[in-house]
C-alpha cells in the first residue's frame, strides 16, 4: 500500500501539483521501490518463502485463506471465516505483518493486494496466482512437517 504525506500548497498552484501527479514518472516504479539490500518492489520466490516461514500461525492462515480465494477478492469478513479466525484477528495481524514487510524484507507493497472500498467500509484482498500457487504449497509442506494445522 502506497504512503501519503500532506504538503500545504498555495490554493492559486494547487492545479499545478495535480497536473505534475498526473503525468507518468520518468522513473518506473520498480526504481522507485528498490531498497538498499537489492528488492526490486517484486515479491521473489525466496522472499515468498521467508516471509511464509517467518510469519505467525495466524499470518500463515490469512496468507492461506487469501490464496485459496486467488485471482478473486476476499473481504476480512471472507478471510476470518475460511481461517477459523475473527475478523478483529485478522485486522491485528495486518498490522505487523506491514510492519515487518517494510522493515524486515525492504518491501513497500504486500505479497498481495488490499483495496479499500470507502462506500462500504470494506477492505478487500487478492493474491496473484503464482503466489497464491506457492503459499498453497508451502502450508502443504508445513503441515506434512508438523502433522498439523499451519
Amino acid at each position: 500500500m502506497p504512503e501519503f504525506v500532506s504538503v500545504p500548497v498555495p490554493v492559486d498552484r494547487v492545479q499545478e501539483v495535480y497536473e505534475l501527479l498526473s503525468r507518468e514518472s520518468l522513473n518506473p516504479s520498480a526504481e522507485r521501490q528498490a531498497a538498499g539490500d537489492g528488492h526490486s518492489g517484486v515479491w521473489t520466490q525466496p522472499l515468498i518463502d521467508r516471509m511464509f516461514i517467518e510469519s505467525s500461525f495466524a499470518m500463515r492462515r490469512i496468507l492461506l485463506a487469501i490464496a485459496e480465494a486467488s485471482p478473486g477478492w476476499v473481504t476480512t469478513n471472507d478471510i476470518a471465516t475460511a481461517s477459523g479466525l475473527s475478523a478483529r484477528q485478522v485486522v491485528a495481524s495486518l498490522g505487523p505483518f506491514e510492519k515487518r514487510v517494510r522493515g524486515r524484507y525492504a518491501m513497500s507493497i504486500w505479497p498481495f493486494e488490499a483495496r479499500q472500498f470507502v462506500d462500504a467500509g470494506i477492505f478487500k484482498y487478492s493474491m496473484s496466482p503464482e503466489t497464491a500457487k506457492r503459499i498453497v504449497t508451502l502450508t502443504a509442506h508445513v503441515r506434512q512437517r508438523e502433522g498439523g494445522d499451519t
